[in-house]
């Protein structure tokens, strides 16, 4: 009994997913490749975003960042100067919490 009900659990988790990830993938012309930081890690706060890209631009691996928004979302990219760009997704209502996941991610335009 324990088998079955732990099986169920995981299948609903798969079905469900990250909605942040969810996001990007049906919201812009990205396609999420990865998670940026740890997947264990709660979502970033809108002000620690905006403390890292600063640093970004301090250590000139920035080469520059840009918004994307919808009814529902706010999608902070940044591209750095090697060929990599990070998103930062915000849920517009519920700020925290939302996402079911981390909500920072690398990507790649499709």
């Amino acid at each position: 009994m324990l088998n079955y009900s732990f099986a169920v659990g995981k299948e609903s988790e798969d079905t469900q997913g990250n909605r942040c990830k969810l996001a990007v993938n049906q919201n812009t012309e990205y396609q999420v490749t990865g998670i940026y930081g740890s997947p264990l890690e709660s979502e970033w706060h809108p002000a620690a975003a905006y403390v890292l890209i600063r640093e970004m631009y301090r250590f000139e691996v920035l080469r520059r960042e840009f918004q994307q928004k919808t009814e529902l979302w706010r999608f902070e990219f940044a591209e750095m100067s090697v060929g990599k760009t990070i998103v930062f997704v915000y849920h517009q209502i519920q700020l925290a919490g939302y996402c079911g996941g981390p909500n920072a991610f690398f990507v790649i335009k499709k």
